[in-house]
């Protein structure tokens, strides 16, 4: 059986830095950022928030004439109402696990 030759290094993409684990800081810096479901969770919410508040202008936009097409502000409510479902989804298995963790004896 012949041995496997290793592959060779990809080369030809200058300086890339390695990909970091959620709330670890780059080797070298020395501030080490916490990062955590809050943070995810409380991304999702502005993330929802801004979705709706873009499809709120939108709507205005197009009763006052200076929207583009109906299609883009259709595109922008269902954007806002899928990023809500979304964010509504993550908030009820939270709960859902939470519960559960208050059920179990330690």
């Amino acid at each position: 059986m012949n041995p496997v030759s290793p592959i060779p290094p990809i080369s030809g993409f200058g300086n890339v830095n390695p990909i970091q684990p959620s709330g670890v800081a780059p080797a070298g810096n020395d501030s080490v950022k916490e990062s955590g479901g809050s943070n995810l969770f409380k991304g999702f919410l502005e993330s929802a928030n801004l979705d709706q508040q873009s499809s709120d202008q939108a709507v205005k936009d197009l009763v006052e004439g200076k929207a583009g097409s109906v299609q883009e502000v259709v595109m922008a409510v269902a954007k806002a109402e899928m990023s809500f479902q979304l964010f509504m989804e993550i908030r009820n298995h939270l709960i859902d696990s939470y519960n559960e963790l208050m059920r179990m004896s330690f």
